[in-house]
């Protein structure tokens, strides 16, 4: 008997999935090729429905593609929001090109068209924008900043007192400290000359101070203050050590040092220690501060920066000699050679009084940067000073600020805060402990708003024509002139660095587009405060009789007026009239006043105290207006808009009309290809197999059919329509089974320049047949609007890529998804039916592979 001795099994690729199927060793059978032929049914099934369903695709294809020109066609020509937009009645009326005529034909421009008779007689003024300057040099004169460019607009830097034999404290441990937490973060400290510390408590405390300061990334990327992480502690031998605030196990260690603080300490970074000494002498802490020093010594061979109408130079200090018979006159001297040879004679150095000057030309500007501790020596304005206003200060350092006590509030050039408060219910706490509020500013835990120093921050309003605006302390003056550009406030502040002057101008002319800022204001309360515009920019109005007021004797304000002017319109004098702005409307005529002309009588003022304008004394030639269309314009449109509206004709007929390809046989269309047709063809073949199927894809459908038949009827109105627009060069023309639309340029032309007003209506009327493009525009928005809640015909039918959400839900696409849930319900029949015969098949292999062994061994013992 024969047999079989093992029973192997297989992972078939196949139907079979990640089954375990035996493979018919035992039986000798072909299970695999058995059970694929018992549910080849089922695949033939699925086949056919994945067939449909690829149909279906194709089909939702090929209408986007005959929906996606109507819709680009309809947003280019019947969009409001479009630049060639033939719909519209307003896009004939401005392609138009209008000239000027007479002897001043050159202060006055226009644009559009109008049907009356327009002449402009005479310009007594145009409109203007109201305009206020100042001299920043002026207006914050008694802050504590040093001298800057004046009025005169020559560039200026004058520095408080210089005494250079003055004696000056020096630190012994300036320099900068680097420090290491854990693995990965650094912190950077900095001491600077000035900086000194009477005792190393002292100095300590500035370590942990600066620490406060100084922000680093946590664990979770968000900025916090480095004291949270590292503390210096010092005990009584002098030993700084640099301890884990967190107590998380982080080593914190000294990377570098520089300058004095290394020399003084005696730093070795390559030890990478924990902690710092300060040395003894007798038993005691050595003194951290030079007190032989004079300010002159300090400076001597320290480099400034100093940059002259945007040209940068070193400037090397000179020696300061304090056994010269003038050692302060002669450093100066010095310091002015050292000036002449980077920048020549532009630019002089000298004493005013006991204050160093630095002089440029007119509408130049100079700056001049320095260590913080240099700068303050030399008597400037720290680390930066310039002959202009630096717009980057806060109001809190260009106004004096005295601070709150227990009793009084804060107070800002005078003026009472008001304590700003956040809505309680909107704070948020962050990792490091602090407060914010919903806009992200600092608060405590009630709300009330916090400043830089963490101190309570108080308002202030500035108030400027009659709009009112808040700042603080900490508001730098970049952020007023911001506030005051928005929007709401109707005005735009500029600074010049060259002219050293704030300019406010407002942003309408006429003479209702005022600027004004009062010396007060009257706040939510009712209670009179100082207004800080008045502060900031000094007051401005208009007295009684409208004469432009300042407080500042140097300060410009220019007040706004109306424009003034004369005008006749179809024969009827209209006399002296006013508008605000220069550019207004006649009857659909656009008019620009560029200039004057004409002789006019003064104003006067009537008893009720109401100003008369002047009238036109002498009778100039007038300015009349000459009309005709811009043909090239609207001839390049309308021909564009025609090409496009035939290829949308010949797509959609070539769409319905085009008959299926069949096959040799010329009764078998060609099918969508299964996988396994695809598994034995090349990609090139898939390509070509697949443009015969599509084509006809769309062969008599009706919703297309009526699309055409209607457009047809759009551009083929019949009656007076049909003859207007024949007479202008638009008819219809019949090839190849398409009508379509054709033009006479030059027939188009002759009626643009005879009667625009036909050639507009033949496009935009609305009664009767309707114009061209209102026939157009109804059909092709039933067929593929994309917007509203009922979109068109195609894009409920297809959906469309300009409807993002009609790809998701349209009528083809239901049909698809309906496949998807009968392919999938097949599928899973498929798996049953495998698992069937599959578990039925492994039961006979197990059976007969025991029957086999059975024999196996029976023959055996009997010997065989």
């Amino acid at each position: 008997m024969a047999s079989v001795s093992g029973v192997t099994s297989s992972n078939s690729s196949s139907i079979y999935g990640n089954r375990n199927v035996l493979s018919g060793l035992a039986t000798g059978m072909d299970t695999e090729s058995m059970i694929e032929n018992a549910v080849s049914g089922y695949n033939l099934k699925i086949s056919s429905l994945q067939q449909k369903q690829t149909k279906l695709t194709w089909k939702q294809e090929a209408i986007r593609n005959v929906s996606s020109p109507m819709i680009k066609f309809a947003q280019k020509y019947t969009s409001y929001n479009s630049s060639t937009n033939l719909l519209s009645p307003s896009y004939f009326n401005k392609a138009v090109i209008t000239s000027t005529n007479g002897a001043n034909a050159s202060k006055v421009s226009a644009s559009g068209k109008t049907s009356s008779d327009v002449q402009i007689s005479g310009v007594k003024q145009l409109a203007t924008k109201s305009t206020y300057s100042a001299s920043a040099a002026d207006l914050f004169k008694n802050s504590d900043m040093t001298g800057i460019t004046g009025t005169d607009g020559i560039a200026n830097i004058l520095g408080k007192s210089l005494n250079l034999s003055n004696p000056m404290d020096l630190s012994k441990v300036s320099g900068t400290l680097t420090l290491s937490y854990g693995s990965s973060r650094s912190i950077d400290l900095s001491f600077g000359d000035l900086e000194t510390y009477a005792s190393a408590d002292e100095f300590v405390s500035a370590i942990n101070t600066k620490l406060a300061s100084t922000t680093v990334t946590d664990s979770k990327g968000e900025s916090v203050a480095a004291s949270t992480m590292v503390k210096a502690s010092l005990d009584s031998d002098g030993k700084i050590t640099f301890i884990d605030n967190q107590l998380a196990g982080n080593t914190v260690t000294v990377t570098s040092a520089t300058g004095k603080l290394k020399e003084t300490l005696n730093i070795d970074t390559s030890k990478k220690e924990s902690f710092l000494t300060i040395p003894s002498d007798n038993g005691n802490l050595i003194d951290l501060v030079d007190k032989s020093g004079t300010a002159g010594k300090y400076l001597s061979g320290k480099t400034i920066s100093m940059s002259v109408d945007g040209k940068t130079k070193t400037i090397t200090l000179p020696t300061y000699d304090s056994s010269n018979s003038d050692p302060t006159g002669t450093f100066v001297t010095g310091l002015q050679s050292a000036v002449k040879d980077a920048f020549g004679s532009n630019v002089t150095v000298k004493l005013d009084g006991d204050k160093l000057q630095f002089t440029g030309q007119k509408g130049s500007t100079i700056t001049i940067s320095a260590t913080s501790s240099v700068g303050t020596a030399l008597g400037l304005s720290g680390s930066f000073t310039s002959s202009y206003l630096d717009t980057g200060k806060t109001l809190g350092s260009l106004l004096e600020l005295k601070s709150a006590t227990d009793t009084d509030p804060e107070t800002l050039g005078g003026i009472e805060g008001t304590v700003l408060r956040s809505d309680s219910s909107k704070i948020t706490q962050k990792s490091d402990g602090t407060y914010v509020d919903a806009d992200g500013n600092k608060t405590d835990k009630n709300g009330y708003r916090l400043g830089s120093d963490g101190k309570q921050l108080y308002g202030y309003e500035l108030e400027i024509s009659g709009k009112k605006l808040t700042f603080t302390r900490d508001s730098s003056l970049d952020a007023v002139f911001s506030g005051i550009n928005s929007e709401s406030v109707g005005l735009s502040a500029s600074f010049s660095k060259t002219t050293n002057q704030i300019q406010l101008t407002s942003r309408e002319t006429g003479a209702a587009s005022q600027i004004v800022i009062n010396d007060t204001l009257t706040d939510e309360n009712g209670s009179t405060k100082t207004n800080l515009g008045a502060l900031l920019f000094g007051s401005v109005g208009v007295d009684a009789q409208g004469k432009p007021v300042t407080s500042l004797t140097d300060a410009s304000y220019t007040a706004g007026q109306d424009a003034v002017f004369s005008m006749e319109v179809n024969g009827v004098d209209m006399g002296s009239i006013t508008r605000s702005d220069n550019t207004f409307s006649v009857d659909g005529l656009s008019v620009t006043l560029k200039g004057t002309f004409g002789t006019y009588s003064a104003d006067t003022v009537d008893t009720n105290g109401n100003t008369v304008l002047g009238t036109l004394q002498d009778s100039p030639e007038a300015i009349t207006f000459t009309s005709v269309s811009d043909a090239d314009t609207l001839v390049d449109t309308i021909t564009g808009m025609v090409d496009e509206l035939n290829e949308i004709l010949k797509s959609v007929h070539d769409a319905y009309s085009s008959l299926p390809n069949y096959k040799s046989d010329k009764k078998t269309r060609y099918e969508p290809l299964t996988d396994d047709d695809k598994s034995e063809m090349t990609d090139s073949a898939i390509e070509k197999y697949e443009e015969k199927a599509k084509q006809g894809i769309l062969f008599g459908d009706s919703d297309l059919s009526s699309l055409y038949s209607k457009l047809i009827s759009a551009i083929s109105p019949g009656g007076s329509s049909s003859s207007t627009l024949s007479k202008m060069g638009i008819s219809t023309t019949y090839s190849d089974g398409v009508t379509s639309l054709q033009i006479d340029e030059d027939a188009l032309r002759d009626a643009l320049s005879s009667d625009p007003d036909s050639v507009r209506d033949a496009f935009t009327s609305t009664t009767g047949n309707g114009g061209l493009m209102v026939s157009v525009s109804k059909v092709i928005s039933d067929y593929a609007s994309t917007t509203g809640s009922t979109k068109g015909i195609l894009v409920q039918k297809a959906g469309s890529v300009y409807s993002p959400l009609s790809l998701l839900s349209n009528n083809i696409q239901d049909q698809i998804e309906e496949y998807d849930d009968q392919i999938t319900r097949w599928q899973d029949k498929l798996s049953d039916q495998v698992d069937y015969y599959t578990r039925m098949f492994t039961r006979l292999e197990t059976l007969t592979s025991s029957m086999n062994s059975q024999s196996s061994m029976i023959s055996s013992m009997l010997g065989g």
